[in-house]
């Protein structure tokens, strides 16, 4: 079965890959140029005993005739190895990732759990028709909406709130490391990110963020974080609603960016879900970080009217940073088309299917 094509940001022309090559052949060329200016005995063998990242930078000297020292060469070899660096990775297996920003894509949304087809059609599918599904739902809002491309991805529920308490009193099940690895691999494989979304149930969101930290480590790997399940004392999931407050979100916020700016990631999406205005109390609080981006993805099943009222309430008056839209395959009666949905306003940056 052939995959509907889709206008992925990764792409490049004919005229951008000659572009991209020109400026690799520059790169290389003032390289050399500078490499050939140097001393032997400085810069050559400063740049084969010490890697690139760790080089400290010399002082800036100018000698008799006022042209630049060794000094200043190193500086520029510096910087000229940290620019091919950075091409090759654009360029690379994985360069598509680092073009993925809100709001110039769109992410339409795959959700569920592979140990359960109910939960949606992550787990309702083989691999090979999953891919072919998501696709075809993609296209729909690439066709509809060609200034913004689209990005498909999965979120993949890890943990699961559970009805009864487990032995460690948390009530959530955390899914295996190769199922998770599976599927990160088959999103990413196919140019498309990979969420993990949280159910804590009694657990606590810094205990499952690191869990799942080497995961979150990797380029094309995000997270989303679902307050329905985050469980006072005392209550049993899916029986009352939980709640997130601002601090916990904004635990991971932080620990998101610090993650970016420090290991040069492509920025972190963050997707919360809320259909209740008592799942995000202190939502005025929630602080917005370089190298994360947040996504309010307005939940809940039901009529239309009923999912625009609130989407007008939480994308709208509520609005943190980007727009998220849901809707359910099974629940929703009717089922919004991808041309209502777009016609949402502000028109959601993404829109995920249960």
């Amino acid at each position: 079965m052939s995959l509907p094509r889709i206008a992925w940001p990764g792409y490049l022309s004919r005229a951008g890959r000659l572009h991209h090559t020109r400026l690799s052949i520059l790169l290389i060329c003032a390289l050399v140029c500078f490499s050939s200016c140097a001393t032997p005995s400085s810069t050559q063998t400063q740049v084969k005993s010490t890697p690139v990242a760790k080089m400290k930078p010399s002082p800036t000297k100018t000698t008799s005739d006022g042209t630049a020292s060794t000094g200043d060469t190193a500086q520029s070899l510096r910087t000229l190895y940290d620019d091919i660096a950075s091409l090759h990775r654009l360029e690379g297996p994985q360069g598509w990732m680092w073009r993925v920003t809100l709001p110039a894509n769109r992410l339409v949304i795959y959700y569920g759990n592979p140990f359960s087809s109910a939960m949606g059609p992550i787990g309702a599918y083989s691999d090979d028709e999953l891919l072919a599904r998501l696709q075809q739902q993609a296209q729909a809002y690439a066709d509809l909406d060609p200034e913004h491309a689209v990005i498909p991805a999965f979120d993949y529920v890890t943990p699961v709130a559970q009805a009864s308490p487990m032995a460690d009193g948390t009530w959530r099940a955390r899914m295996p490391d190769d199922s998770i690895e599976h599927y990160r691999d088959l999103a990413n494989t196919n140019h498309m990110l990979f969420f993990m979304d949280m159910q804590i149930g009694h657990s606590n969101i810094q205990s499952e963020v690191n869990n799942v930290w080497s995961f979150l480590q990797q380029p094309g790997v995000d997270l989303a974080l679902d307050p329905e399940f985050d469980m006072p004392p005392g209550t049993t999931p899916g029986i009352e609603f939980g709640r997130m407050t601002a601090s916990e979100i904004n635990w991971v916020i932080d620990k998101l960016s610090n993650l970016v700016l420090t290991q040069h990631l492509p920025p972190k999406i963050l997707i919360i879900h809320q259909f209740r205005e008592s799942m995000l109390p202190d939502w005025q609080k929630i602080r917005v970080k370089p190298g994360v981006q947040v996504v309010t993805s307005v939940d809940g099943f039901g009529a239309p009217g009923a999912k625009i009222g609130d989407y007008r309430i939480f994308d709208k008056q509520q609005l943190i940073q980007y727009p998220g839209f849901k809707l359910f395959y099974r629940w929703d009666r009717p089922l919004m088309s991808p041309a209502d949905v777009l016609k949402l306003d502000p028109p959601p940056m993404m829109v995920m299917y249960q």
